[in-house]
Parts: structure tokens; C-alpha cells; sequence
């Protein structure tokens, strides 16, 4: 505490005398007994004495002298000071009747006090004093040197400490009159803190209401009655980060064009750490565990915290509803409709799930998938609850009004979903014709459903697998035999080794998945003789036979055209909807052949009579995608139809004329909704030459590949309702087929080149080529959700779930890495199963 008046410094110097020198020199007298000299035992010690005198002194130091200019050349020294005779002194504040209470106990000269004669017997003790011992004390007391006992004229705080603890701001002085603060004062001459030499005052009304810190621009309260304790407190922690911020050696980070400054951010680490979760399928509570807090301390950031499970949760939770907003703001927008495909999944833990995926063309003209939700379904399976959940999650995103298509499997209950979703979801394109008030329900909605194309290729196969089922299970036997014993596959890796090939194990089929059968017999074929040899020779009868071998040779070349398939129309980055008629015209020619051949001719026969079930009548989307190639057109268009008339033994004459006076009508739609966008028109570009017919040359090398140009009725006033409309796609129609006929050709980057030549018609092409023809990036999406849902991840929540594969799909998708053909990742399973080394063996590798 400062000594800031001279009444004050004499009350505390008298209550120092009182109670220091009356416990080492004696016994206390009683209050108002009278002075140090007539206490019962006069002769104190003098140890004691010297204390309390060298304390006195050094107080005296530190006091403001604010002095006469008599008294400052009257006493040179300190010492001096102390050697003049007070009066009587005074103890515990009480003193003689008529004794004058302003000067000093010790007789020690104070501002504009005057100097008074003292106790003789005082004077004596002091004149006793040596001055080393004065030094000494003082410097034992206070971590001071007197010297000589000039004062020093240097600051001194004896209470910064207290002013720091309390919540004062304990000013500083200085030494002499008139010296000048380096800590400031205020133009009334009012000491102010140090503390506001990191600190701007905001003033409201000249009243002081708040300080602002220049070190981390934090805005702290700061009125008068506050104190100024808590500023203290927040100075020392900003100059710490600072100086450990000097002191710590600089973390560089690497941008793609320059470097910056690195500074761990506890926010982005967590943010980060759920990404990680949701990329890797890793525990919500990894961040809480020592073994990851060890990993991440000891080799990454040493300041890296714990992070409970809750919060993890929060933060997925947070990082979740970004990413939808991002979503639902900046890229669902910018395309023009979105295309849904939808499925259920029952997972290992006994739990239904309801996935919506959407896919859509985004300004780049780049094909896109998100996953949209994944909803739980406790209740029946039926059409009305499938269409519930479905919609639920559209309204969510706000795209009642912009679903072109929902492309679903085969079920009958999704037939039924899609009678309750059509009313809901025709704003897009409107209905056919528009209701009246007579009647209402009167209406046909022209949004698309599209039946899953790999749905229907399965069933066409499995349709004619059932007749091979004798000769399969003879192959299922033998493989099972081989895995089911170590023994027997040590001894038939040793054969293998002798026979000079990689030895390897073989992977069963699954009866729901015929791929699996027909990679199950790829990989087994090239080891057909070594094989057959090991398992006859130790099942203890014949098993497999030449006639096994040649039927699952002949059964695996069948399949493969329906294999590759099923791998190309299951793309998610490329348009798939122009692709079915090559297929469909594929599998027509194939049945029609295999039908010539004996061996086939039982397993053809119900395959074929399922494919006429569903694709005889050829969907009106298909058609549209096909004539909107700009290879194609309706001159290609009219010789695939030919074609496939010639495989299936009938006639599309009538769907020809059929699909060009839909195609204007859909045309015109387009027009009414999106006229306002058409610009004007400028010269179409020339159409850029490709590399020799390959795919193509089946289709204009047939029936009626010599036409010259559009076959079939003309267009006429009745299938258009404005002639923009006519002009626009008629002039798309007639003009000459693009022959760029090599594999990289992008049919999405034509339509984006040409844009202004066909506003409109673009913006049909564009929506076309986004629906997917399957809903294979819908069971891609459970296969994410069945490595999120594992056996030890039983317990997550249904909205954890949700959140978990929704992240982790669009980590994905922002790297296009979303999607591989599901038939790749089943091929893996049964491709890598070689029971060495990759590079080992004997010999050379059969697979």
C-alpha cells in the first residue's frame, strides 16, 4: 500500500513501532498509558529497537517527500531524517493529552510536516544504531538497497502484488516531487494502472464503460467500480500466449501457391477428427480414447484435447447441417431438375432403412450423385409408408418442384409408392391433359418412373440359372469341400506349387446375386484340370466331370455379355439413359443366336420370355435418351428398332411414329416452362469428325442404314403448339449425325457446346441424360451403411446413421470417388483370394 499522505504515514508508523518493539522489548502497556518512555520496562531490546527503526526508515523511502526546499537541504541523507528528535511517539494510535498527533513517531520529517524536538532517550538509542545493520535490515525486509540512503529515483510498486489480488489497480510512485509516472496520469493528475498501456478505453457520456485489449482485440468491462483486477489478469494471459507465441518455433502450411503461418485451431481439429469418423467408419468416441490421445500427442500436436463422445456428436451433428446447407444452397440450385432413385436395406442389426439419392447435371454440365437421407422404416414395407419417407426427405431439400424421374426396383410395392409420389412431384413437367373441373382425377402425370434396368437383367438370368442348378451345385460342393479343411488346403497348395501355378482358394456364389455365380466359375476355370484332379482324388468319387467343365464354360460365355451389362449401366458418372438401347438391342441378338444352340436351348427359352415380360414394350425414356444422342438421332433410332423387330420376331412401326410425337409434346412443355431463357439462335457449329464406326457400325450398317435422314411421319402443325418449337428440335432432327464414334465422345459436353445453337432443346437433353436407368448408387449407399452399422456399431443412433453415410458420401463426391460398379468390389472378393504372396509361386499366375 502507497503511503500517499503524510497523516497516513504517520498512523502507520506508529502502529509499527507499537507492535514490533512491544513483543521483542516487553510487554504492551495499557491504551493511554503514555509514551515509550514510561513503560514499565524502559530498556527494550536493542535488536528489536533497530528493527522497527530500520522498517520505519525504508517506509520512510518510499513515501512521496513532498518536502520544503529547507527541509530537502536540511536533510541530505535518510539517515539524517531518522536522527532527528521526534515527539513523544505514539502507540497503537493513542497518545497524551495535548500530544500533537501530526508528525512522526520517530520524529522522521514528512511533506509539509515541521520538525519537532523529540525524546532525548530515543535519540540516543538511534544514535546507536550502526548504519550497515540499517542497510541490512532494510534489505532483509524489503529486497532493497539503501545505499547510502540517498533515495533512490526509480519507481517502486510495494503493492503491485495486492493491487493484482484484490482487484485494485495499485498505482505506482515515484520517488521524489514532481517525477514523472511512466504508467501515465490522468490530465487531472490522478494516477492510473499500468494495465492501460495494453487496454483502449471506450467511453460513453465521458464515463468509462468498457476496455478493448490491443492484444487480442477482446472487449472487457471497465467501469470505475469494477476495479481493474480482472484486466490485470487477462494482460498477464495475453502476454503469455504472446511470448510463448515468440518463443515457439513457426509452423508452415502449404497452400497451392504459396506458404502461411500454421496455428493450431481446436475447432478445425475437431471438425476435422468427425470427417475423419465419417470417411474411415471409425467409433464416435475414438476422440475420448488414451490410445488416440497418445497417437495424436506424441506424434502430431502436443496440444491436442480430448474430445468426449457428446461433443463429437454435437460436431457431426453441426458439420452435418453445414453440408446439407451448402447442398441445398449453392449446388441443388444451379441444376435445373433432379432425378431420385430410392431402395430398402435390412442391415445386420435388424434395421430397415429407406435411402434417397439424387442425381442431377450441375452447371458445369458434370454429372452428379448425392445422397439425400436415409430414413428408418419400423413399419410394413408397403407402398404408402415407402412414399412417405420418400417424401419427407424431398420437402426437406425443397425439391417438391424439380423431380424429373424416381427410378426404383421391380417390387410391387414400390408401384404403389410411386401412385402416391406422382401427385405429389408432377410440378416439374405438370400433367397430360391438365385436369378439368368435371373431373379432376382425370389426368395423366408426366413424371417418369423409371424400373431398374440391372434389376431386370438379373431377373432374365436367374431366370435360366435355375436350369443349370445340378451342375452349380456340384461346383458349390466341390469348393466347399476344399475350404472347409486347412489340411486339404495345405496339400492342395503343395500341388499347386508342384504343378508350377499360384495356388489360390475359391470363392462360393450367392444365390441372390448372379454375378457371383459367374465370377465364381471365371475364376475357377483356369484351374479346371488341377482341380478336378485334387477334389475327385480326395472326395472319394468322381465329382466333376468333363461335362461340368464344358457346361460351365459354355454357361460362363453366355453370361458375360449380361455381366458387362450390368457393369455399364450401373455408371453414376457418365449418362446411362442412352446406353439401354444398345444393350437391350445386345441382349435381343444374343437370346436370338443362343436359341440356334442345343446345348443353351433349355436355359434361352425362359430368359427370353422374360425379357419380351419387360423390355418388349421399350420405355418411352430410353427412346428419348437414344434420339438425343447426337450420333444417333432418328435416323439411328429407326435402324435399332428394326433390329431389334429382327431378334424378337416383331414390329415397332407404330412405336416409331408414336415416340416422335411424344417427343414434340415433351418438347413443347419444355418450351412454355423455359421460353423466356432461349437467346438467339446462332449458327450451328459443323459436327466434328471421329475415328473409324466401331460401336455404331451395326446400327447404321443394317435395315435401313442407307435412308437419308428422318424416317416416318413428317412433323406437322397437330405435334407442336408454337413453331419456335418446330424450328428448334426440327432443325436438331435434320441436320447430319455427329460421327464421333470413339469411346471418349461426352454427350453432356455436345449439349454444353451447343446451348445457344438449341437453348431449349438443351435443357431437355440435359435433364434426360441425369436419370440413372438403376439404382445401383442406391445399394452403394447401403454398402457404406453396412460398414457404418458393423457388428460393434450396433447401438448408433437412426439420425447417427443418417448424419454418418451422408457425410461420408459427399467426402466422396466431392472427389468424384463416390461410386465404383458394384460388380468391381464383388470381383475383388473373389479375384484376390491366392493363398501366397503377391509375386510368390512357382510358376505363372492362372487367374
Amino acid at each position: 500500500m502507497l503511503l500517499s499522505s503524510p497523516s497516513a504515514a504517520r498512523r502507520r508508523f506508529q502502529f509499527l513501532i507499537g507492535s514490533v518493539s512491544s513483543p521483542l522489548g516487553g510487554p504492551r502497556p495499557a491504551p493511554g498509558s503514555g509514551s515509550v518512555g514510561n513503560s514499565s520496562k524502559p530498556n527494550p531490546n536493542p535488536r528489536s529497537r533497530s528493527m522497527a527503526i530500520s522498517l520505519c526508515l525504508s517506509l520512510t523511502l518510499l513515501c512521496p517527500l513532498h518536502r520544503s526546499v529547507s527541509d530537502a537541504e536540511s536533510s541530505s541523507s535518510g539517515l539524517d531524517m531518522a536522527r532527528r528528535r521526534p515527539s513523544a511517539p505514539l502507540r497503537n494510535g493513542a497518545g497524551s493529552e495535548g500530544q500533537p498527533s501530526g508528525p512522526s513517531a520517530l520524529g522522521v520529517a514528512m511533506p509539509g510536516v515541521d520538525e519537532h524536538p523529540g525524546d532525548d532517550h530515543l535519540a540516543d538509542e538511534l544514535e546507536m544504531e550502526d548504519d550497515d545493520d540499517v542497510r541490512e535490515d532494510a534489505a532483509a525486509l524489503f529486497g532493497i538497497d539503501v545505499g547510502d540512503g540517498n533515495v533512490p529515483n526509480n519507481v517502486i510498486d510495494v503493492d503491485a502484488e495486492a493491487g493484482a489480488g484484490d482487484g485494485g489497480g495499485g498505482a505506482a510512485m515515484a520517488a521524489g516531487c514532481g517525477s514523472t509516472d511512466t504508467h501515465g496520469t490522468s490530465s487531472s493528475g490522478k494516477r492510473k494502472s499500468s494495465v492501460w498501456a495494453d487496454f483502449k478505453e471506450v467511453k460513453e457520456n465521458d464515463v468509462r464503460v468498457a476496455a478493448i485489449c490491443n492484444i487480442c482485440s477482446k472487449r472487457l468491462s471497465a467501469r470505475s467500480c469494477s476495479g481493474t483486477g480482472h484486466l490485470i489478469r487477462h494482460q498477464a494471459s495475453c502476454r503469455k500466449k504472446v511470448d510463448h507465441a515468440h518463443r515457439v518455433q513457426s509452423r508452415l502450411a502449404l497452400n497451392r501457391d504459396s506458404f502461411r503461418n500454421w496455428v493450431y485451431d481446436p475447432a478445425v481439429a475437431r471438425t476435422e477428427l468427425c470427417r475423419l469418423i465419417a470417411r474411415l467408419d471409425l467409433p464416435l468416441g475414438i476422440g475420448e480414447t488414451q490410445a488416440w490421445d497418445d497417437y495424436i500427442t506424441r506424434a502430431h500436436n502436443p496440444q491436442f484435447v480430448k474430445v468426449s463422445r457428446q461433443t463429437t456428436t454435437r460436431d457431426l451433428g453441426k458439420l452435418f447441417a453445414d453440408r446439407r446447407d451448402v447442398l441445398m444452397k449453392s449446388m441443388l440450385p444451379a441444376a435445373s431438375s433432379v432425378s431420385l432413385t430410392s431402395d430398402i436395406w435390412s442391415g445386420n442389426a435388424k434395421e430397415d432403412y429407406v435411402s434417397v439419392v439424387a442425381h442431377y447435371v450441375n452447371s458445369d454440365w458434370e454429372l452428379q450423385k448425392r445422397v439425400l437421407g436415409l430414413r428408418l422404416i419400423e413399419v410394413k414395407h408397403s407402398g404408402e409408408n415407402i412414399a412417405e419417407r420418400i417424401a419427407s426427405v424431398v420437402e426437406e431439400f425443397g425439391l417438391i418442384d424439380k423431380i424429373f424421374a424416381v427410378t426404383l426396383d421391380n417390387a410391387s410395392s414400390n408401384a404403389k409408392a410411386m401412385e402416391t409420389l406422382a401427385p405429389m412431384f408432377f410440378g416439374y413437367l405438370g400433367s397430360d391433359p391438365a385436369p378439368i373441373a368435371s373431373d379432376p382425377n382425370k389426368r395423366k402425370y408426366c413424371l417418369v418412373h423409371q424400373r431398374c434396368a440391372c434389376h431386370i437383367i438379373n431377373l432374365i438370368v436367374k431366370s435360366g440359372l435355375k436350369r443349370l442348378k445340378p451342375v452349380t451345385e456340384d461346383f458349390r460342393t466341390a469348393i466347399n469341400f476344399l475350404n472347409s479343411s486347412n489340411q486339404r488346403i495345405a496339400l492342395f497348395k503343395e500341388y499347386c506349387n508342384a504343378k508350377g501355378v499360384r495356388p489360390r482358394k475359391f470363392g462360393l456364389d450367392m444365390d441372390v446375386r448372379w454375378n457371383s455365380t459367374y465370377l465364381m466359375l471365371k475364376h475357377l476355370m483356369p484351374y479346371k484340370d488341377i482341380f478336378s484332379v485334387f477334389i475327385n482324388s480326395h472326395y472319394g468319387s468322381e465329382l466333376l466331370t468333363r461335362n461340368h467343365w464344358y457346361a460351365a464354360e459354355k454357361v460362363m460365355e453366355f453370361l458375360e455379355l449380361f455381366y458387362d451389362s450390368t457393369v455399364v449401366l450401373s455408371g453414376v458418372y457418365y449418362p446411362t439413359s442412352p446406353l439401354v438401347l444398345h444393350h437391350i438391342l445386345e441382349i435381343a441378338s444374343h437370346l436370338h443366336a443362343a436359341e440356334r444352340d442345343h446345348n443353351l436351348r433349355t436355359i434361352v427359352a425362359p430368359m427370353k420370355l422374360k425379357f419380351l415380360k419387360y423390355w418388349e414394350d421399350i420405355p418411352l425414356l430410353y427412346s428419348y435418351a437414344f434420339i438425343l444422342d447426337p450420333r444417333a438421332k432418328m435416323r439411328g433410332f429407326f435402324n435399332v428398332l428394326e433390329l431389334l423387330a429382327e431378334s424378337i420376331g416383331g414390329t415397332y412401326s407404330s412405336y416409331y411414329a408414336d415416340v416422335k410425337i411424344e417427343l414434340y409434346k415433351l418438347f413443347t412443355k419444355y418450351e412454355n416452362k423455359f421460353g423466356a431463357a432461349r437467346s438467339q439462335r446462332v449458327a450451328q457449329p459443323s459436327a466434328q469428325s471421329g475415328k473409324k464406326k466401331q460401336a455404331w457400325g451395326r446400327i447404321f450398317g443394317g435395315r435401313g442404314g442407307s435412308g437419308s435422314g428422318v424416317v416416318g411421319p413428317p412433323p406437322s402443325s397437330t405435334t407442336c403448339s408454337s413453331s419456335s418449337a418446330v424450328s428448334e428440335l426440327s432443325a436438331y432432327l435434320d441436320s447430319d449425325c455427329v460421327t464421333a464414334y470413339d469411346d471418349d465422345f461426352d454427350i453432356l459436353l455436345w449439349w454444353r457446346d451447343h446451348k445457344l445453337t438449341y437453348p431449349i432443346l438443351s435443357i431437355m437433353a440435359r435433364d434426360i441424360m441425369s436419370v440413372p436407368v438403376s439404382t445401383v448408387s442406391s445399394e452403394s449407399c447401403f454398402s457404406l451403411t453396412g460398414r457404418i452399422l458393423e457388428e460393434r456399431r450396433r447401438r448408433l443412433l437412426p439420425e447417427n446413421v443418417e448424419m454418418l453415410t451422408c457425410i461420408k458420401d459427399w467426402e466422396l463426391g466431392a472427389r468424384r470417388e463416390q461410386h465404383e460398379a458394384e460388380d468391381t468390389e464383388l470381383e475383388e472378393a473373389f479375384k484376390n483370394l491366392f493363398l501366397d504372396d503377391e509375386g510368390a509361386g512357382g510358376g505363372g499366375a492362372v487367374s
